[in-house]
């Protein structure tokens, strides 16, 4: 009688707000076909499955089978080149301490980021405003950042108080044109900078007493009116009213929420495509017909695989690339490219990652580290590397 093939325990799925990442999972080195030959390792395959999922390296629709196949290879690769390892496909022991790694800063940031709807409660002016600290506010804030609801609601009534508010208007905590006006009605009567921001002078003239402030995290969408509104013409405005949104959501998705890493992520966009008015390039792609480096091997490549999307991703070897990591066929259809929705998930991933040169936002800016100018290269050398710098800084002051 043959002996039986073990069935292996299933590993549960993290319920929400439980980390994907298990110490306690055994962590042998595995590839291709493991959990397909050899049924004792699916539950393995499932743990390392999970993890590319939550870092995006697979699919959102892959399936979580337990069966390491072409596209979790390839999802393990995606991992590899980000993390300079060796692109082999093969999970051994560096692979999987640096993923679980990787994913245990995902979820750290994602919680530092995540903006819970607060309380509806009366608010009061403190008898002793010293007694704690205030948020720099701007407009937006209590509609795009609702977690700020309570702090806009005791901005509204210290205005009401100097008198610069009506009496009768809604203490509602929505920073709209209302508050912004009389925050900028403040600001001129008391002689102060007139720009809109309820900050440390600001909150110190309204308590007439000194205050401390902070920064407050704010969800990424409560930028985009003032990026677009800083952008110098109405043209790449109007593109950028749908752009910007969506590159912003992206990027908190894919827990990418340095601000100088979005500065310049923006910046590239509004080089490459006008932050979305060339989506597709200009010329013809017949120059990168035969161009072995971006796997053009068939006749018509170069046209069919020219630059498209925010980042003008170019060639066939690129467009294979990014059909097997978002589970599109752009490949057979790569005018999918050019939709804003796709291309964001292309231009923050890709330069997340590294996946376009090998080069990675966390190379050039992270924490104090701002290299403009050599972030470039993660797209494509220093080509226009000056230029874009200065994009960058100007959407990064914009942020701060």
């Amino acid at each position: 009688t043959p002996t039986p093939t073990p069935t292996p325990s299933p590993v549960p799925a993290p319920t929400d707000g439980e980390s994907q990442v298990n110490p306690g999972i055994p962590k042998p080195l595995i590839r291709r076909g493991a959990g397909i030959d050899d049924p004792q390792l699916r539950a393995t395959v499932t743990y390392l499955q999970r993890l590319l999922l939550r870092g995006l390296f697979i699919p959102e629709n892959a399936m979580i089978d337990g069966q390491f196949g072409r596209q979790t290879e390839n999802g393990v690769k995606f991992f590899q080149v980000r993390q300079k390892l060796v692109a082999d496909g093969i999970v051994g022991s560096s692979t999987w301490l640096a993923l679980e790694s990787f994913i245990l800063s995902l979820e750290e940031t994602a919680a530092q980021w995540s903006v819970a709807e607060p309380e509806d409660i009366p608010v009061s002016i403190p008898a002793v405003p010293s007694s704690r600290t205030y948020p720099i506010l701007q407009r937006g804030d209590g509609i795009t950042a609702p977690n700020l609801r309570q702090d806009v609601k005791l901005l509204q009534l210290l205005l009401q108080r100097a008198g610069v508010l009506s009496a009768n208007a809604a203490i509602d905590g929505e920073f709209g044109p209302g508050t912004d006006g009389a925050v900028r009605a403040f600001q001129e009567q008391r002689n102060l900078i007139v720009d809109g921001l309820a900050g440390g002078q600001t909150w110190m003239s309204l308590f007439q007493q000194w205050v401390g402030t902070y920064y407050p995290t704010r969800p990424l969408l409560a930028y985009s009116d003032r990026l677009i509104a800083s952008l110098p013409d109405s043209g790449m405005r109007r593109y950028a009213a749908s752009s910007i949104p969506l590159i912003l959501q992206e990027c908190q998705r894919d827990s990418v929420v340095d601000l100088a890493q979005i500065a310049y992520i923006l910046a590239t966009a509004r080089h490459e495509s006008r932050l979305g008015q060339w989506m597709l390039e200009f010329a013809s792609g017949t120059a990168y017909e035969g161009r072995a480096d971006l796997g053009n091997t068939q006749p018509g490549d170069g046209v069919r695989y020219k630059g498209r999307g925010f980042v003008q991703i170019t060639g066939r070897l690129n467009y294979t690339r990014w059909s097997d990591r978002s589970g599109l066929d752009l490949l057979g259809n790569p005018v999918l490219t050019e939709e804003y929705n796709i291309a964001a998930i292309i231009l923050v991933l890709g330069m997340r990652d590294g996946s376009f040169t090998g080069h990675k936002m966390d190379d050039y800016l992270s924490g104090d580290r701002q290299d403009f100018r050599n972030a470039r290269r993660i797209v494509n050398g220093l080509d226009k590397a000056d230029l874009i710098a200065g994009y960058a800084r100007d959407f990064l002051k914009v942020m701060r």
